[in-house]
Order: structure tokens, then sequence, then C-alpha cells
């Protein structure tokens, strides 16, 4: 492509120079269109796709996953978290991401856990966008209620190009490992006599989880709104939930301890009351995803919001609602 602009610019002087001299307008505009930096670096970067950074900063309630909607699900935390990030992104599509999430618990402002992201995208293709993207979570401590029951999360999507409402299938599979500590002080009744039972639990939980989501979106695009550098973009999804969450429990309490008392007070995984005996493959939940990116020159600011409702039977609250907003630089 960068051949053909070259030849075509070149083709207008030897068709003028054929028919007569430029006139002094026409030379004028050819030798600045050669000597423009901004119109050459347009030719020679007409068909690729350039690497470039990105340092962004996010500010929500998410402590999970940032892209497997099943894991999202699970979060049973409304805490704040600050999350500023680094990012690289080659032209090949190769890139790699490291963020950091900071809270404030227990009046102790820190950052609890770290995230880092290799990936790799593919654009170029007619017919979809393919994404695939490996997550490590690095925790300072797996008895913290706030950080990622997920270790290791393997994440695919492909989304579909040419319908106006396009079609997507993601692919998600994590694995962790989380503990808990719980005391147990309570006073019930035995035969009609009142028996307190005090004792203290350590509980140990290996969790995996495999899920396929089906969704359907459309970006909404706007630019030139405020300057000719500006521009927005809306994109709401549905999305359509299936999977299976499996755990695995060790404990240091007997077990009718754990089955009477200790299970009740384990809240760091919503649903996990309904789920915890049920490793069957099944429909989880149903998501709406808004995402709204409005860009100036290399900024952008992002906000996001995703809304999940679950659909087995569960005695926890149905909707989970995960919000972001995210400031960044693109350069």
């Amino acid at each position: 492509m960068r051949r053909i602009l070259l030849f075509f610019l070149t083709g207008i002087f030897m068709f003028s120079k054929s028919y007569g001299q430029l006139s002094p307008s026409d030379q004028h505009i050819l030798d600045s269109l050669l000597q423009n930096d901004e119109m050459l670096k347009m030719i020679n970067n007409y068909d690729k796709n350039p690497s470039y950074f990105r340092v962004n900063v996010g500010v929500g309630n998410n402590l999970y996953s940032r892209q497997d909607k099943s894991i999202e699900s699970l979060q049973n935390s409304q805490r704040f978290v600050f999350s500023p990030s680094v990012g690289y992104y080659h032209k090949s599509g190769f890139g790699i991401s490291f963020a950091g999430f900071l809270l404030n618990d227990n009046n102790k402002t820190d950052f609890y856990q770290y995230t880092l992201t290799p990936s790799y995208s593919y654009k170029k293709g007619k017919v979809a966008d393919v994404l695939v993207s490996y997550t490590h979570y690095f925790e300072k401590s797996i008895y913290n209620n706030y950080t990622s029951p997920i270790q290791n999360e393997f994440y695919g999507n492909l989304l579909f190009k040419k319908p106006w409402l396009k079609p997507g299938i993601s692919v998600g599979y994590s694995t962790g490992k989380f503990d808990q500590s719980v005391h147990i002080d309570t006073t019930v009744s035995i035969l009609n006599r009142l028996v307190h039972i005090i004792y203290s639990d350590t509980v140990s939980t290996k969790i995996s989880s495999y899920s396929v989501a089906g969704s359907v979106e459309h970006s909404f695009l706007f630019y030139n709104l405020f300057t000719i550098k500006d521009g927005i973009i809306i994109t709401p999804q549905l999305s359509l939930i299936s999977g299976i969450n499996k755990y695995v429990m060790t404990h240091t309490s007997s077990l009718d301890h754990y089955n009477s008392y200790t299970k009740k007070a384990l809240t760091r995984i919503r649903h996990f009351q309904s789920q915890g005996n049920n490793h069957s493959y099944r429909l989880q939940s149903l998501g709406f995803d808004l995402d709204v990116n409005y860009s100036i020159g290399k900024f952008y600011f992002e906000p996001d919001l995703y809304l999940n409702y679950y659909l087995p039977d569960t005695n926890d609250n149905r909707f989970t609602q995960i919000f972001n907003f995210n400031i960044g630089i693109t350069f």
C-alpha cells in the first residue's frame, strides 16, 4: 500500500509533465505533500498496526477478573479499589500488562494483589477478531478476604465483525486456592439443653472454574464532538454465561462442626452455599455490560458498568454490580 501511494504521487507529477509544466499552486501542493512529516508518516505506516504503550488508572469495585464474566459473578464484596496499570502492545498482536490493586483494610491502605497478563490479539481477519490471554494473580496473603480466589486465569474471545449486531463467544478456565480462618462461638439447643460451642476452623479451598459465554454487541461511534481530535464509542453487550465451578475443601474441625457451623460462615464467594456440592455444567447467569470510551488525542476516559443476574437457586442476592472508571494515555 505504501508503494501504491508513492506511485500515485509520482504519477501526478509525471502526468503533469506530459501535458505541460506544473502551475505554481500545483507545485506548491506537491512539494508540501512530499515534505510534510505527517504525510510521510502516514504513507510509511498505512499498512501497519503501530505498537503502543498504555498507562491507566482505574477506580471501582472490581476485585476479581477483568475479562471472565463467570468469575466476576462470584464476587461477594463491594470494597472500593484503586488499580493503576501499565501495558505494552506490539504491532504483531502480542501484549503484556501489569496492574496493582490498592485498597483500605482495617485503616491500612496497601497493595494487596498484583496481576501480570500476557496476551495475543489478531484483528486483521475479515471474519472475526481473536483475543487470547493468561492472567496470574500475585497475592500478599491467601487469607485476605479481598484478594481474588483465582491465581491462574486462561481466557479466549472470538468476536465476529460483519453483522450490525456482532455475535461473540468466549471461553474461560481458572484455577486457584484460598484459605479462611473461622472462629465459631455460639449457643445452641440440643435435646432441650443449651450447649455452648466454641472452636476455630481453618478451611482451605481449591477452586476450578470453566465457562462458556455467548454474547451480542454493537458499538456506536461519534466523532468530532468538541474538537477534531475527539470521539466516543458506546458499546452495550448482552451475554449468556454457562459453566461449572468445582470446590475441594479441607478443614481442621470435625465434619459435623464444618457442616453445621463453619460452612455457613464462609461468605467470601457469592452463591457458594448453593453450588458447593453441585458439580454439574449448567447455565449460570445473564450479563449486561455497558462500556463508554471517550478519547481526545492520546488521552481516554472509560467508565464501565457490568450487571449480572444469577440463574440457579441461591440464598444470596442474584444481582451483582461491578463498575470501573478508567483514565489513561496511549502513546
